[in-house]
């Protein structure tokens, strides 16, 4: 009498993973590329490795120039680094050492805050090209990378500008709208020249 109960199981059974056996769905039936993440991993981990010498202290911040001495002895080259500046626009030390590296597969930018370093790989910034936004530091004779250049024949006149307006503070003067003969004047009084009439019967 149990026989038909364990029958009736294993057709079940073999009916759910009939599917998969033949090919027509499981797993197999839509095959996901397979994404790694060893590239990006690899290049952080190498600039990490570069940054140890100063890093472990956590009662300071490296310097920039330490920064950089640091990263040209690892094998970097002086175009590829930048950090941020040493100090705060008012002077006023700075709780932390940004930084970025630019590589063949894109910018590994971190900081190293408390005597650790922490960094991600991004892609460079679209306007430059550089790793870092803002007022940053660079190795001694590397010039800042420059946007695309503005055409100045063309209509557009810089992003957050009104049209026709002149970025160099020169705008094209516009002309007063005159009221319409319908519109009140400026004494108050309607456009109609009909006079009121009188009060008081004189």
């Amino acid at each position: 009498m149990r026989l038909v109960p364990v029958l009736g199981a294993a057709a079940l059974t073999l009916a759910l993973s009939g599917c998969s056996l033949l090919g027509f769905g499981g797993d197999d039936a839509k095959p996901e590329p397979k994404t790694t993440h060893a590239a990006p991993v690899a290049e952080v981990d190498k600039v990490l490795k570069a940054l140890k010498p100063i890093t472990g202290d956590k009662d300071s911040v490296p310097s920039t120039k330490k920064f950089f001495t640091t990263m040209l002895d690892a094998g970097y080259e002086p175009d590829q680094l930048e950090a941020t500046l040493d100090a705060s626009p008012l002077g006023n030390d700075v709780p932390s050492k940004m930084f970025g590296v630019k590589t063949d597969k894109g910018c590994v930018v971190g900081e190293i805050r408390s005597g650790k370093a922490t960094a991600e790989l991004v892609e460079p910034t679209e306007s430059t090209g550089s790793c870092l936004f803002g007022e940053v530091d660079r190795p001694k004779g590397v010039k800042a990378p420059k946007g695309e250049k503005r055409d100045e024949e063309g209509d557009s006149n810089g992003k957050g500008h009104l049209p026709g307006e002149d970025i160099n503070g020169k705008d094209e003067q516009t002309e007063t709208p005159q009221p319409s003969e319908d519109s009140p004047s400026s004494d108050g009084s309607s456009g109609s020249s009909d006079e009121a009439p009188s009060l008081g019967g004189g």
